[in-house]
């Protein structure tokens, strides 16, 4: 009897665990586990920087694609006649309308100077505000612009207490209702689109965007850009015979580069209505000259980066439609 008791028992020890073997599988288990949730954790933090990312950006992306947008509908009906109706000689390329590409905050543009370049043209946008008169018309024009701006954001209604209303860089966008287009009227040379005043809206379609560069190009060309100095007015030397090619004439495309830093960024160096000097300083000069583009957006990179700040770039090359380029 003590003898198949015996057995018994060796029999339940060798089926058992020792205490040594379960207190390996816990150590096993336990390290399994805390793998997992380092795992888990990188992968979560991984997520929310890029949702971060994502979301910081999101306003710069929307208003590039509506500056993208709106761009490639740019028209100028130019039509060809006699360079002088009384003694006409040769026929010349004329229009009633414009294009202009220039420094933003200065020659007359709105907007903060050392920023890039403003941009103005007409566009069949279809934006009326007497609705009841106009709102049924097609193919109405309306002069707009885009450029960027150190401001306020001009849609904050200054009654409502308790929003925050910091200064930004900001896209700033200009539409003048159809029924306001002074385009056809006498006057100078920037008028057109400076001169409307309250007729026009202007309001903020992106913040924190810091530059805005616009290339007027023609592919078909090497090198491919029109204008050694970025600006273009379809007006300058209109008049003259033989016209340059810029008379007149939408540009093939547009090769625009857009700069834009996140709102944590823009936070850390907010000072009021004074510019931040990290921007200021990393602008200064950038954009001017045509054949120093890519060292001028290098150089700008460096100087973002050096200062911590994090910024993404965006950038498009924009058809024109409507353009009939000839030389």
């Amino acid at each position: 009897m003590h003898r198949l008791e015996n057995r018994s028992y060796r029999r339940r020890a060798e089926r058992s665990f020792t205490l040594i073997e379960m207190l390996t599988a816990v150590t096993i288990g336990v390290l399994i586990v805390v793998i997992l949730l380092g795992m888990i954790g990188q992968v979560s933090s991984v997520y929310r920087r890029s949702t971060g990312k994502i979301e910081a950006f999101q306003s710069a992306r929307v208003g590039f694609d509506l500056l993208v947008r709106n761009l490639s509908q740019a028209t100028l009906n130019t039509y060809l006649d006699y360079d002088n109706d009384a003694a006409p000689t040769t026929y010349l390329r004329k229009s009633e309308l414009r294009f202009m590409i220039l420094p933003s905050g200065s020659g007359g543009a709105p907007g903060t100077v050392n920023t890039g370049e403003a941009v103005f043209f007409q566009a069949p946008l279809h934006y009326v505000v007497d609705t009841a008169d106009y709102g049924g018309t097609d193919s109405l024009l309306n002069v707009c612009g885009y450029y960027v701006s150190f401001t306020t954001n001009s849609t904050v209604p200054p009654h409502v207490s308790g929003i925050s209303n910091p200064y930004r860089y900001r896209l700033m966008q200009m539409l003048v209702p159809a029924e306001n287009n002074t385009i056809y009227a006498s006057g100078g040379a920037t008028t057109w689109f400076t001169g409307t005043g309250p007729l026009a809206d202007v309001t903020p379609v992106a913040d924190n965007v810091i530059a805005l560069v616009i290339r007027p190009q023609d592919p078909a060309s090497t090198p491919p850009d029109v204008t050694t100095d970025y600006t273009d007015d379809t007006q300058l030397g209109a008049t003259n015979s033989p016209q340059p090619a810029t008379a007149n004439q939408l540009p093939p495309v547009l090769q625009l580069t857009l700069v834009a830093i996140d709102e944590a960024s823009a936070k850390r160096l907010e000072n009021g209505s004074n510019q931040p000097a990290a921007i200021t300083s990393a602008l200064n000069g950038k954009f001017q000259t045509v054949a120093d583009y890519q060292t001028d957006l290098d150089s700008l990179q460096t100087a973002l980066t050096a200062a911590h700040l994090q910024y993404r770039v965006f950038s498009s090359t924009v058809p024109l439609r409507e353009s009939k380029w000839t030389k």
